[in-house]
């Protein structure tokens, strides 16, 4: 079971993934305000759900800029994958460019997961796909069990990630996709980081910027 949140003035897609064992994850808690704060936590604990892990699919700084209080909230490490520690060191500098507010991020205990990591929550499991191109360390999370993937800003609807920023690279995005999401069931939900959901075989067939 899924829940997803629009957060922050970029909109991104924050994720509450449980099972009925209420066992869940966070993926991109990116909350802007106590309200938006205040509306997360009213589903968790309206649902009586226990937080196992807070994971985040890249670290650019509208993905990331709630996870410290995510952290200290639930007593919990941050997710990532090594290479995408490098904006959280530059966190603040991001912040300020783009209007959040990120105190106490440089305190942020991280752990580092890789695609031979699960992450298990109650009877469910989430699988790692190393999916870099839009950034460096952007991973992407696969319930097979409930076919859906997490994409961050891999793939979107009739669109995928913007390259042009630092360690973005279009040809490593391509392969990203066509290698990794274009291999599961063309009936996997996409929930991406921006935007509506869609769905693999939906994009195989009809996103323009898809060979």
């Amino acid at each position: 079971m899924i829940k997803i949140f629009a957060f922050n003035h970029y909109e991104v897609n924050c994720t509450v993934a449980f099972d009925n064992t209420k066992e869940c994850v966070l993926i991109d808690v990116c909350c802007q305000s106590n309200a938006e704060r205040q509306e997360l936590i009213n589903f968790i604990e309206q649902n009586n759900l226990k937080v196992k892990h807070i994971l985040i699919t890249h670290a650019h700084i509208d993905h990331v800029c709630d996870a410290y209080w995510a952290t200290q909230t639930f007593n919990l490490p941050l997710k990532l994958h090594k290479d995408g520690e490098r904006f959280i060191r530059i966190a603040d500098a991001q912040a300020q460019m783009m209007g959040f507010d990120v105190e106490g991020i440089e305190n942020i205990s991280l752990k580092y997961i890789t695609k031979e990591d699960i992450i298990e929550y109650g009877n469910s499991c989430l699988k790692i796909f190393e999916t870099p191109g839009h950034c460096a360390g952007s991973i992407c999370f696969y319930n097979q069990e409930e076919a859906f993937v997490v994409t961050g800003d891999v793939l979107f609807r009739d669109s995928i990630g913007r390259t042009d920023l630092p360690t973005g690279d279009f040809e490593t995005l391509m392969a990203s996709i066509k290698n990794n999401l274009f291999n599961l069931p063309e009936n996997t939900k996409c929930i991406c980081g921006h935007g509506p959901s869609t769905e693999i075989g939906y994009e195989k067939e009809n996103n323009p910027f898809i060979n």
